[in-house]
Formats: C-alpha cells, sequence, structure tokens
C-alpha cells in the first residue's frame, strides 16, 4: 500500500512483516511494516508523535492481544457512532480488541423481553460495528453474561421459571440453556469473534433459591461446574472459544476472592479446561499482590487473562491516579507470568455517569504497556492522549481533583464526595460528618480550574464543562446543611433567612446548568435513553430541597416551632467511643 496524495505531508508505503512493527521516517518518506492491522494504526501514532523530526523505531507487542471492554449494561448504551470512535483510538493506541459488556443490552431473535426497554443495540449495529472495527484490527468480543448479573432481564415475568435468586440463572433447567443458546447463536450471527466472554461472575448465592427448593442442597461449586460444562457446549456448537471470570471459584472455596488457600486436586479436576479464566482486579495496591493472585491462579490449567481497572463506575468523576498506579503493577506482573490478553475495564455501576472518554489516559497506558517496558510511560501516556484529544495527561487529573479530598486523615480511592455530597439532603445531612470548612473553598477552586480548561473548546470540552457546573453546585451545597443547623441551634434566623432566601434560589440555577451540561455529555457519548434515572434522581433532590426551603421560611415566619434535624453525627460517634 502506498498513501500519496497531492498535498499530503507524507507519502507512506506499508507492507506486512514477521512481527513487531517499524516506523521509518525520512523527510516526507514514510515507510510501515506491520505484522497486525492495528500494529499499522499504532505505527501512525507514532508517527504524529514525531511531527516534523525523522524517526526509526521498532516495537513488538508483549500481549497477545490488548484491549478495552466498555459497560453498556448499567443504564448506559454508547452510541454506534461513539463507540466506532472508541474503536479507532483503540486502533491507534495499539489495542487489538474490544470487548462490548452486555447484560441484556442487545437483540435476541426470539427473546422479546430481552433487552426491552434499554436501549439495546440491533443486530444490525453489532453488524455495523464488527465491519467498522474489523478495517481497524480490532476484533469486537461479545462480553455477556450467563449465569449471574441479569437482574434486568430476570425482572419480566416470562423468565420466572429459570429464575433462581437474585441476578441468577436457575442452572439444570432446560429452558436456561434454550435462552443461553438464543444468546449465543445471536452473536454467531453478527460477529466474526471466535472468543465470546461468558461471564459467570459474582453469583454469591448460586443454588440458594429455586434451584434450593427443586434440587436440595447441592455444593456451589458442583452447581457452578456442571453449568459451565453446558455453555461450553452450547459456545463450542457456534465456533466460539469462551472467556469467563475467575472469582466464582475463589470465593465458593474460601468466601473471599483474593483469599489464600489451597484448591483440592479434585477440585480442580471438574472445572472444564476449554475455558479462559480471567482474573479481574482493580484494588491490590502492591506488585506482590497481583503476583500473589497470578500464581495462585496456575493452579488451574486453564489459560489465564488479565482484566484490570480504568475507574470510571465511582461517581461522575474518574478515578485516574489509582488506576494507572494499580495497572502499571498489574502489567508488570501480568509480563512477567506469561499471561497472553489483558484488558482495561471501564464499568458504569450505580448509573453510569462518567463516560469512557474520561478514562483515555488508563487506555492509553495499557497500550503503551503493551509495547515498551515503564520507563517515562507517564510522558508517554500523556503525549498519546494529548495527540488524541487535546488535553494532557495532567489535564485529565484534573477531573479527580474534586474527589481528592481526605477525611480524617485517611486516603481512600473510592471516596466520591462529588456524587454523595450533591445528592444528600440538606435537612438531613447523612454525609455532613465527612465535610471540612475548607470544602467550600476546594469546590470554588476546582470549578475555576476545570472551567479554564473547558474553556479551550476541545474535543472533550464537555468533560470538563460538566466537571466545573458540578463543583459550582457542590461550593454551595456542601455545607449548606452545617450551616443551617448551625445557624438553627443560635437562633440566628437572619443566617437561615438568607440561606433560604438568596444562597437555595442560586442553588437551584446552578443545578439545572449543571442538570443541562450533564444530559448535553450523555447524549454526546449515550443513546437517547437511560436518562431518565438521572432525570428522577436530580428532580427528587430538587423537590427536596424546595420542601427544605419551604419548611424554613414557615419556621421563620412563625407558622411551625421546629424544623426536623438528624442528630448531628460527629456527637453520636463521640458517645459510641465513650461507652
Amino acid at each position: 500500500l502506498v498513501y500519496q496524495p497531492e498535498e499530503a505531508d507524507f507519502c507512506v508505503s506499508a507492507d506486512s512483516c514477521v512481527e513487531g512493527l517499524r516506523v521509518i521516517k525520512e523527510g516526507r518518506n514514510v515507510q510501515i511494516l506491520h505484522s497486525r492491522p492495528c500494529e499499522f494504526f499504532r505505527a501512525l501514532l507514532l508517527l504524529l508523535k514525531a511531527k516534523d523530526k525523522d524517526l526509526d523505531v521498532t516495537e513488538k507487542a508483549q500481549f497477545a492481544m490488548t484491549g478495552v471492554m466498555v459497560d453498556n449494561s448499567r443504564n448506559a448504551v454508547m452510541t454506534i457512532e461513539q463507540t466506532k470512535c472508541l474503536i479507532a483510538y483503540a486502533a491507534l493506541m495499539g489495542m487489538d480488541h474490544i470487548q462490548l459488556y452486555v447484560e441484556d443490552t442487545f437483540e435476541v431473535q426470539g427473546q422479546s423481553y430481552f433487552g426491552y426497554m434499554r436501549m439495546r443495540y440491533t443486530q444490525e449495529e453489532i453488524k455495523e460495528l464488527n465491519a467498522f472495527a474489523n478495517g481497524f484490527g480490532i476484533l469486537l468480543i461479545p462480553c455477556i453474561q450467563t449465569l449471574a448479573h441479569l437482574n434486568q432481564m430476570l425482572q419480566w415475568d416470562c423468565y420466572n421459571d429459570i429464575k433462581d435468586i437474585d441476578d441468577i440463572l436457575l442452572v439444570g433447567a432446560d429452558r436456561t440453556y434454550d435462552v443461553i443458546e438464543d444468546i449465543i447463536r445471536s452473536w454467531r450471527g453478527c460477529v466474526d469473534s471466535k472468543i465470546i466472554h461468558i461471564g459467570m461472575d459474582e453469583a454469591l448465592h448460586l443454588g440458594r433459591g429455586q434451584y434450593a427448593d427443586k434440587i436440595g442442597f447441592v455444593p456451589r461449586y458442583d452447581i457452578m461446574c456442571s453449568h459451565l460444562r453446558r455453555v461450553i457446549e452450547i459456545c463450542r456448537k457456534y465456533d466460539f472459544k469462551p472467556i469467563m471470570w475467575s472469582d466464582m471459584f475463589f470465593s465458593m472455596l474460601y468466601s473471599s476472592y483474593y483469599a489464600e488457600g489451597d484448591i483440592a486436586p479434585e477440585l480442580l479436576a471438574k472445572v472444564p479446561k476449554d475455558v479462559k479464566l480471567t482474573y479481574w482486579d482493580y484494588y491490590t495496591l502492591d506488585a506482590d499482590g497481583y503476583d500473589r493472585q497470578m500464581r495462585k491462579h496456575k493452579v488451574f490449567s486453564n489459560e489465564l487473562c488479565f482484566a484490570g481497572g480504568a475507574w470510571k463506575w465511582n461517581g461522575f468523576l474518574p478515578v485516574i491516579d489509582h488506576s494507572m498506579e494499580i495497572s502499571k503493577y498489574a502489567l508488570a506482573k501480568a509480563k512477567e507470568h506469561g499471561i497472553s490478553m489483558v484488558m482495561a475495564t471501564a464499568w458504569g455501576d450505580d448509573g453510569a455517569e462518567c463516560p469512557i472518554y474520561s478514562v483515555l489516559p488508563v487506555l492509553a497506558l495499557f497500550g503503551e504497556v503493551s509495547y515498551n517496558d515503564e520507563e517515562d510511560i507517564d510522558a508517554r501516556v500523556s503525549e498519546t492522549t494529548e495527540l488524541l484529544t487535546g488535553y494532557s495527561l495532567e489535564d485529565y487529573r484534573q477531573l479527580t481533583v474534586p474527589n481528592g479530598l481526605q477525611y480524617a486523615e485517611r486516603k481512600d480511592y473510592s471516596n466520591n464526595p462529588t456524587k454523595y455530597l450533591l445528592y444528600q439532603d440538606i435537612l438531613m445531612g447523612l454525609f455532613d460528618m465527612h465535610v471540612g470548612q475548607c470544602n467550600k473553598q476546594h469546590f470554588a477552586e476546582c470549578a475555576a480550574s476545570l472551567q479554564q480548561l473547558a474553556d479551550r473548546q476541545g474535543k472533550m470540552a464537555y468533560l470538563f464543562e460538566t466537571a466545573a457546573l458540578l463543583c459550582r453546585v457542590l461550593e454551595l451545597k456542601c455545607d449548606m446543611g452545617i450551616r443551617l443547623k448551625a445557624a438553627y441551634d443560635a437562633n440566628a434566623n437572619e443566617s437561615m433567612w438568607h440561606i433560604a432566601e438568596v444562597e437555595i434560589p442560586e442553588l437551584m440555577n446552578r443545578l439545572t446548568a449543571f442538570h443541562a451540561a450533564f444530559k448535553k455529555q450523555w447524549y454526546t457519548v449515550y443513546k437517547r435513553g437511560g436518562f431518565d434515572v438521572q432525570d428522577i434522581r436530580m428532580g427528587g433532590m430538587e423537590r427536596r430541597i424546595e420542601s427544605s426551603q419551604q419548611r424554613l421560611n414557615m419556621y421563620l415566619n412563625g407558622e411551625i416551632d421546629i424544623v426536623p434535624y438528624r442528630v448531628d453525627p460527629r456527637k453520636m460517634l463521640d458517645a459510641d467511643s465513650q461507652n
């Protein structure tokens, strides 16, 4: 292939090679050698990084497969256009696959209620994505569930007969496997991938519901393995090679995924060998921890994959530094243990408020580490991110600062004050004990710095705009309940009046602006569904603020003689410590 339009900056020739990639640039002449299609696009990224300089760079992928799993089941389904954008980004990073995590958000022939009213992908849409991904050398892999995490499906009465308990399918029922076969058959008709991720994680109450009523008590390990064998048979029938999450094997034996212990040979023998196990870990903060877990998994003779976390599931804002820290440890150990397949997971728990583009630096990290060692990794990640979005790693880190408050000298990467302080009731004050007096200024400073980034009007400016407006809300709301309680206790009616008649109307204005920006962000990335959940949450919060304002005015006008309020939790803690 030779690319040389009339007014091109470069004349590019491309050819295949045995392994890895090489890009050579001498003046306007560029030669790209690549062993996989995705490496051609990785070479283009290296060419862009070189700018006007000559270069001669050789890279070789250190994992057989590197990709990203994007959650399309927690209330939000990415549009076809934005999924294509993500595919292009993944290819430029040198990734070779994208896993679409879809519990029920895809069309299954013969299952009308599967994904009903959930903005599910049609089969034609999946075929379109598959063809587009092929053009970039990206494998589109279905990531489904065939045991648990099926609460949206199992809410419908037509599936009552195959529900065990909670969100878990009834193992052993013939119709369970009829439905699973319909699901797998539907994917076979839409994608070229021979790989399918069949899920099977976190089925903690497996066999404890309708299964126990029908069959009696059976060890969960035996139930799991018998179910797995039947699902593998269906996969084999449709020419799929299955992958599954590994946690259930450990949780069933030790009541904890991360507990230590030996697995008896007779139990290991029950696990089918023709399924890859995916060790997922989004928490471990040291390299030795990953080393222990990978060694623990190797008692199985199954091939091992690794899934790390691009934390976007904590609320409105990403957790980038933690994601990058754990990924560096994990990927280094994955190389040592010869793990062939790695992926960054981008879950959307509890509402999917945070879009996947907020964690692009973490995805870039997976791409960079896959082709290089960890030296100067942050600089390479920053350069990649800025080329793709116009924003550097340091810019993206500003999205994490609002959640970076440390309460009671306790560092916790799962802190999400921007979510719980937004939604908490200003009269009930459940989370007031976590608010320090500096928070008001903190959120004001965050709003200012984020707005400066939004004002650049870059491709991802909406991420910073939404975050800035959220901080503007929290600047007023974060300590409103504390100040109200203090004024109430001191009979400072003027201060209470100021909050009721000046601050609350301004707060409502800021909430309106944030809601509009959040909606715009949602519709930029996701299909036009699912935002009803956000409307209901924010609408309920706004109604409670209005009711609180009315209650305060009634008190100030002498219509009532008390404003109900909870006991200060700090005093409760002090009393508990004395007891």
